[in-house]
Parts: C-alpha cells; sequence; structure tokens
C-alpha cells in the first residue's frame, strides 16, 4: 500500500501530516525535509520514485510538500500505480494556489495555471487566457514574466504576490513586474494575476492592424496560411518579412504561438510594435533589420517559419531557412509574382527539397452593381521537413 500525503504550505517538515507515522515501513520524502524518524528516506524525486516502484510490497508513505495533486512529482508516482493496478491513497493538504484563491475571493473556474519554477518558457495556453493567472515562481520568473509581457502596459494586469505561505513571515501585496524586478521577493513567492483587458477576436480585420498600401495578408489568405502552417499553442514561428504581422498576431490569438517578426522596413516595424500592443500579443519579439542578416543572427531553432516577405535575398535562402526548421516543421511562403515563385521553386529543386504548391484567388461581387473584383492570385509553397 502506498499513501502519498501533503506536507501543506511552510517549512519543510511533517508538522501539517495528521498521521501515525509509526504504521508505515519506509517514508519517502525530498532532500529538504528535517524530520527525526529513523525510517525517512531522502532523495531527488527520480531517486524516490525508483525507491518506491521497488518496495511495493511494503507500507510505504511517500511525503511531497503542498497539495499531492497540484503540481507534484506524485502525479507521475499515481499513474504508475494505476497501471500497475497497486492500492494507493491520497491525503491532500492546503496548496498556495487554492490559499492564494481563497484569500483573494476568485473562483478556481476563472484561474489558469502556469508553474516557472525551474522553466524558462511559458505555457501560453494557460497564461492571461482567463480572467486570472496563477503561477508558481523561481528567482528568475519576474524577467522572463516580465519580457513576455513587454508588448503589455501596466494597468492591463493587477498583481497580488504572496510570500512564504505558511510562514511565520508571510505576506500579501500588490506589486508590478518591474519592482519585482528591482526588488525580487522573498522565495517561496506565488503571483496572482488578474488580466484587465478584453481579448481582441482571433482573425484580425485588416482595419485593427496598421499598415502601409499592399503590405498586409487578407484575412481569408492569412487564414488559410495559419492553417497550412498546422500551428500548436507554445510553437514557436519566426514570420520572414512580417510587413504588418498580421500573421504572427492571429497566429497568438487563434494558436497561442510565440513569433519572432523580422522586418527591415523601421516604418512598418513601428506600425507592428502598434499593433502588437492593441492586440495584447504576448511572448513575442521583433527584430527590426535585414532579414537574410537578422535570422542567421538567431540562435533559435523555429518549429514553423513563414514567408511573407523579405525580398529577393530571402527567397534565395529557402533551403538555409529549411535547415533551420526543427524536424518534423513546416514551412510556408506566400508569392504573389510569378518571379518570385519560379525563383523559389528553383531554389528548392536545387536543393532536392520536397515542396508542394497551391494557389489561392478570391473574386468579389459587390451589391450594387454585381461587378466582379478579383484580387490578385496568391501562390503557396508548403514544405515539410521529415523528422530524424
Amino acid at each position: 500500500m502506498v499513501t502519498i500525503a501533503g506536507s501543506g504550505m511552510g517549512e519543510y517538515n511533517f508538522n501539517n501530516i495528521n498521521l501515525d507515522f509509526s504504521q508505515f515501513e519506509m517514508i519517502f520524502c525530498d532532500q529538504n525535509y528535517e524530520t527525526s524518524l529513523d525510517n525517512v528516506i531522502k532523495g531527488s524525486f527520480q531517486v524516490v520514485k525508483e525507491a518506491i516502484l521497488e518496495n511495493l510490497d511494503k507500507n510505504i508513505l511517500y511525503i511531497v510538500s503542498g497539495s499531492p495533486t497540484f503540481f507534484s512529482g506524485a502525479i507521475i508516482i499515481i499513474a504508475t500505480l494505476k497501471k500497475q493496478n497497486i492500492p494507493f491513497k491520497i491525503v491532500d493538504n492546503s496548496s498556495s494556489l487554492n490559499y492564494m484563491l481563497a484569500h483573494e475571493g476568485v473562483s478556481l473556474v476563472k484561474t489558469g495555471i502556469v508553474t516557472l519554477h525551474g522553466k524558462s518558457f511559458i505555457d501560453l495556453e494557460n497564461f492571461l487566457t482567463k480572467d486570472y493567472t496563477f503561477v508558481i515562481c523561481d528567482d528568475d520568473t519576474p524577467s522572463i514574466l516580465l519580457e513576455a509581457t513587454k508588448f503589455l502596459d501596466e494597468e492591463d494586469v493587477s498583481i497580488t504576490l504572496g510570500e512564504r505561505f505558511g510562514y511565520g513571515d508571510e505576506l500579501f501585496s500588490s506589486t508590478t513586474l518591474q519592482k519585482m524586478v528591482q526588488n525580487p521577493p522573498r522565495m517561496p513567492y506565488s503571483l496572482l494575476i488578474k488580466r484587465n483587458y478584453k481579448p481582441l477576436p482571433n482573425i484580425s480585420c485588416e482595419e485593427s492592424i496598421e499598415h502601409e498600401n499592399g503590405m498586409i495578408t487578407k484575412s481569408y489568405k492569412r487564414h488559410i496560411s495559419l492553417q497550412n502552417l498546422d500551428l500548436q499553442p507554445n510553437m514557436l514561428l519566426w514570420d520572414i518579412g512580417a510587413g504588418s504581422g498580421s500573421v504572427s498576431i492571429d497566429g497568438y490569438k487563434r494558436y497561442k504561438v510565440k513569433s519572432i517578426l523580422f522586418e527591415k522596413n523601421e516604418k512598418r516595424a513601428k506600425m507592428i510594435q502598434n499593433s502588437l500592443k492593441k492586440h495584447k500579443i504576448l511572448d513575442t519579439k521583433l527584430s527590426i533589420g535585414e532579414a537574410s542578416e537578422e535570422y542567421k543572427k538567431e540562435p533559435s531553432r523555429p518549429e514553423r517559419i513563414f514567408v511573407g516577405g523579405g525580398g529577393d535575398k530571402v527567397i534565395s535562402e529557402l533551403d538555409y531557412l529549411y535547415e533551420r526548421l526543427a524536424d518534423g516543421g513546416i514551412m510556408v511562403a506566400n508569392f504573389v509574382t510569378l518571379q518570385h515563385l519560379t525563383t523559389a521553386i528553383t531554389v528548392l529543386k536545387q536543393a532536392n527539397i520536397a515542396f508542394e504548391i497551391k494557389s489561392v484567388s478570391l473574386t468579389t461581387y459587390k451589391m450594387s452593381l454585381l461587378m466582379p473584383e478579383p484580387e490578385r492570385v496568391m501562390h503557396q509553397i508548403i514544405v515539410r521537413k521529415d523528422t530524424k
């Protein structure tokens, strides 16, 4: 029998666990716990997990911090026990999530949950997608959040900081990300972030995105491009020759992807910045300069690449961009001139890179005269990189 118990919040000890410890043959816990019991085995999660699974014939107690069912290694062990039909029991305890929500009077239904403890990336599926977001933090969290929210205004969010829950000096306070970067909170701490804005529609109309004449991917072409990119949450998208930034903007709003936009024209780059702020786009980077130079400096490896512009230099380097793609990645390149399409086909053929081409056209009939108004045909090259 395996019993998994939460120690609650506060110091790493067993004081908040209401169990008779003498009934257990073996007790496992993290190496940070302080106890005078003789039959306690401490270690990292991997060590503890292997030791538990090797002693399933014994009566075992596994103690975890906070609640066993809240971002705990216990979840992995429970799944293994279920698979092997090993009996187990859960003894729950207070989690920092429940404690924070109770203090602030916030419903769990309205709250997304994100952990940045030991992580350098944000789960965009759950970050600021509900009215509130609860964040589990470490020392690097303020700087990560500040970078991810650089296109938000300070008044777009309200932040409650909860420091050292369960300790004698616990504290709730209001704060900002900038303040936390300058004066780091005391560990352990958590954040409850209230979103003060309403998200705009997932597919943006042309009027809502700043752009020069002709320098925006029309909404129906944008929809098809995003669909053919086969985007999934938290993927990294390179948007090359971003123009208005509309593909990245809707890529985030609809699919919650992270984007790096490459745009050389400073006027258009300023427009992109304005639109990123207007549409509240998160975890996005704008690289201003010649795209064919800037993406060579970028160390990241994208899972998706969209080529909407960039001129002859970018088209001549489609084979290079293919090599930069992550295994299993997809590149979509849009062209409106046969000259650019022909150049792209030549480059890919010479590099022996497989591709497919789709042509998209639309004719609009206005109600007054029902006269056709055809738009320019868009040729789209789609490249898929095999998984090695």
